[in-house]
């Protein structure tokens, strides 16, 4: 089974669910990484000081690079950078991300923050599963997640039986 989304396709997709909020804009991809802006004052959670802060200085500029499979996991990495105000955003956007994550079945995916970067492993395994509940059809069936590439698009590769 391969599912391939436009980029358009999955952040339609994404934002129907909830998942990715108004705040997030000017999305496009290239090849192996994901760019866009973030009204980080406009995220619900952020705290009084840093959303009086990102108001005042303006959009993130986020970057999603997509760092491959190894295993069994598929890990991306989301950099998070001020186009004038220099500071190590990692942490913040790491629990952020986390608090996303919480969202899902427990050992979907985790993230940490590595040298400045905020890296997201998620579990094909695991994956398996949620790919498989998005299709009526495929209910019942186990869902084996054997790739994911993101970019441009979006690419699912796996098995079904």
């Amino acid at each position: 089974m391969e599912l391939t989304l436009t980029l358009d396709e999955a952040l339609a997709l994404a934002r129907a669910a909830d998942a990715l909020p108004p705040a997030v804009t000017d999305v496009r991809g290239d090849d192996r990484a994901v760019h866009a802006r973030v009204r980080v004052h406009e995220l619900p959670g952020v705290p009084g000081a840093v959303r009086l802060a990102t108001r005042m200085a303006g959009p993130v500029d986020v970057r999603v690079e997509d760092r491959g499979v190894e295993g069994r996991r598929w890990r991306v990495a989301l950099v998070a950078s001020h186009p004038k105000v220099r500071l190590d955003l990692s942490g913040f956007v790491t629990d952020g991300v986390r608090s996303q994550l919480g969202k899902l079945p427990a050992g979907v995916a985790t993230a940490s923050t590595q040298d400045g970067a905020t890296v997201v492993e998620v579990d094909l395994d695991r994956l398996g599963p949620l790919v498989g509940e998005a299709f009526p059809a495929a209910r019942g069936l186990r869902v084996r997640v054997e790739d994911v590439a993101l970019g441009t698009r979006l690419r699912v590769i796996g098995t079904v039986g």
